[in-house]
């Protein structure tokens, strides 16, 4: 009974934002909102898109992912989450904030927005926000448990082209191929690295210089070079270009834009590790495709490769299919780390590709791995950690990593919100405080 009531003031709480949200849109008809969806790349995609458009916009766009029915409006309203939705009088007060800024007009040209979906209808829930563009960037099995089928996931994701005005599809991802014929030509555009009517055609990708390639549009071509790290990333440069030059753009703004695109926090991140190490701090979250794209960018690099791995949440009756996938592209690397149960089903497939069994740990907690990780670190080493956000908290393992203890403030949950999820979730542990 208690859950039902919960559940009930969730609904009531979400629809009372959506209609302040409605308002505020309807008050400001002149704000442009560039959506983002996607299973994977959604806040790396929204923030390199708010950087290119900087150059010629007042642009909004959230630094976090709040992208659900509750994270969207307090996003766009420029709120913070009063946290539990059984906090009632925090969010009966977001409402009355919400009321009172319904009197100012919205200082931005566009907002970029990202748009969750881990079940079927979460895009069309948004269809009032009628989108200027609406940036489609994977189908990923990710929440498969409660899509039930990779199908239903593309069908939820590319909803987003169809409702929105434009539509930009990453042409990379081979399973929207199906679903682009069902568009009209003059809405639909794509993006990519090497297909698209957008690319960011790469020449080169080290730690040292991050990404360097060329930006081929519609209007020219222009070299750009960005400080980010992994082909996979280039993707969301290539969006951000599309979208910028959908938006009237000039190819010099859009280099200077994609310039100062930045990596994202915990989303292959690379910060300086302990004793001349490299890490890569991929943190935020993982799913299959997205763990081997990321394992790829660490064998391209020199030196011993070392991997610290937590499991990958909501891959439904295909999960071990996935995690055999995962482990099987584990072979090349030095040292395979492990955190917590559901990432040991990585080491068979690992040793069957040739991994040795002492190059293998396995712990119970991110800390713990961490730990064992800083005893063996070398000059010239790199480090990939990766896990999905429920509950591992990998993040915690890089902090114990880095050569800057103030680098702590560049991972993701570091609030004292997330602290103290995370006191609570390892209090049987001694190294969690240590």
């Amino acid at each position: 009974m208690i859950s039902i009531v919960w559940s009930l003031a969730s609904r009531l709480i979400g629809w009372s934002l959506k209609v302040q949200l409605k308002r505020y849109l309807r008050k400001n008809p002149q704000v442009m909102i560039v959506a983002v969806t996607g299973s994977v790349g959604k806040t790396t995609t929204k923030l390199a898109i708010a950087k290119v458009l900087a150059q010629r916009f007042k642009v909004q766009a959230h630094s976090g992912n709040y992208n659900n029915e509750l994270g969207v409006p307090l996003a766009i309203f420029e709120l913070e989450s009063p946290g539990d939705i059984r906090n009632l009088k925090g969010w009966m007060g977001i409402v009355r904030e919400m009321s009172r800024r319904l009197t100012k007009p919205l200082p931005y040209d566009v907002i970029v927005q990202e748009l969750g979906a881990g079940r079927r209808g979460d895009i069309g829930y948004f269809s009032f926000l009628r989108p200027r563009v609406g940036v489609v960037t994977a189908a990923k099995p990710a929440h498969l448990q409660r899509f039930g089928s990779i199908e239903a996931i593309v069908d939820e994701k590319f909803s987003l082209a169809e409702l929105s005005q434009i539509a930009l599809v990453n042409a990379e991802e081979e399973r929207f191929a199906p679903k682009l014929t069902t568009l009209a030509p003059s809405k639909l555009h794509t993006y990519g690295t090497s297909r698209g009517d957008y690319r960011f055609s790469l020449r080169s990708d080290s730690a040292a210089h991050g990404l360097e390639g060329t930006l081929v549009l519609r209007k020219g071509q222009v070299d750009a070079s960005v400080r980010m790290m992994g082909r996979h990333m280039a993707e969301a440069v290539a969006a951000a270009a599309a979208v910028g030059e959908l938006l009237g753009m000039t190819p010099e703004e859009i280099k200077a834009g994609v310039e100062r695109i930045e990596p994202v926090s915990g989303r292959m991140s690379p910060l300086e590790g302990r004793n001349g190490s490299l890490l890569l701090d991929d943190s935020y979250n993982a799913s299959p495709e997205a763990l081997i794209a990321s394992l790829n960018t660490l064998y391209a690099l020199p030196g011993r490769k070392i991997a610290i791995l937590g499991g990958m949440n909501e891959l439904g009756s295909d999960a071990a299919r996935y995690y055999a996938q995962v482990g099987g592209h584990c072979g090349q690397l030095d040292w395979l780390v492990t955190v917590a149960d559901l990432a040991r089903q990585y080491v068979a497939p690992a040793k069957a590709a040739g991994l040795g069994d002492d190059r293998i740990r396995c712990f119970d907690t991110p800390y713990e791995a961490g730990e064992f990780v800083a005893s063996l670190l070398q000059r010239g080493d790199t480090v990939l950690v990766k896990g999905s956000q429920g509950g591992i908290f990998c993040e915690e393992a890089t902090a114990k990593l880095l050569a800057n203890p103030a680098d702590t403030a560049r991972l993701v949950r570091q609030s004292p919100y997330w602290q103290n999820l995370k006191a609570q979730a390892f209090s049987h542990t001694k190294s969690a405080a240590s």
